[in-house]
């Protein structure tokens, strides 16, 4: 039997694991972490779902929409990695067409061959690592509200990819026809997608400057997630392996 009475979408009352009005399935749990694997491989294979609505809904009501995945209900917006399948499209046009760069940020890696860097991009490989780490910062940052890392995970993954893909395309937008170039966007998409966590995590209700002190903190809690894995990374090679430029 549903945990719940009535869909998320339509507010028909749910007499299986499906909407009968909608579609949207109901698995009657919380998010667990073999949802974000079987999601992964489901959005390899079927990457067509509702991007409009997903969008629409990410930008307007990003609480709404995640809620509604950690919940349970799949099938009416696109899952978390079915984003980043459009994701990793967008990215791929980019290094294509445009330049090495991802979002304004160029890596550069010593010792590794030609043939491994043409196979994954260092800016992609460290932006794909991003996802993990701005999940552990808002896990740490409001881990009073005692949500399960998997839903951290699929939040980070939702906004991260949202933004990513729209920043993106602005940026290639006006570097193709304009010939400009936004210095400050990793800036700017680092503070929206933070921005945009905090208003998934902040309590509802909760005031403009409290879910801009949360966004603040959760930078500060990823730069200091940064500053270990370099630290780290300088006790096992002092002459330093990655440069950024």
């Amino acid at each position: 039997m549903s945990t719940l009475n009535t869909c998320t979408i339509c507010q028909t009352e749910l007499q299986g694991d499906y909407c009968s009005s909608c579609g949207q399935r109901y698995l009657g749990r919380r998010v667990n972490t073999w949802d974000v694997i079987g999601g992964w491989l489901s959005g390899l294979l079927l990457p067509e779902r509702s991007l409009l609505g997903t969008f629409r809904q990410l930008l307007t009501n990003p609480r709404y929409i995640v809620n509604n995945y950690w919940s349970g209900f799949r099938g009416y917006y696109l899952s978390p990695s079915q984003l980043v399948v459009y994701m990793l499209f967008i990215f791929g046009l980019h290094l294509a067409l445009v330049n090495q760069e991802i979002l304004g940020i160029t890596v550069n890696v010593s010792g590794v061959s030609d043939s491994l860097k043409a196979f994954l991009s260092p800016q992609l490989f460290l932006f794909l690592l991003m996802i993990p780490m701005l999940a552990l910062s808002t896990a740490a940052v409001y881990y009073p509200h005692k949500h399960s890392f998997p839903e951290h995970f699929t939040a980070a993954i939702y906004l991260f990819a949202l933004w990513a893909i729209l920043f993106t395309l602005l940026y290639d937008t006006l570097y193709l026809l304009l010939g400009i170039e936004l210095g400050s966007l990793p800036f700017w998409f680092f503070g929206v997608v933070f921005l945009w966590s905090a208003r998934v995590f902040s309590p509802e209700g909760s005031a403009w400057y409290r879910v801009l002190l949360n966004a603040v903190l959760s930078i500060l809690m990823l730069a200091l997630i940064f500053a270990i894995l370099l630290g780290i990374a300088y006790l096992l090679d002092p002459e330093g392996v990655i440069e950024q430029g």
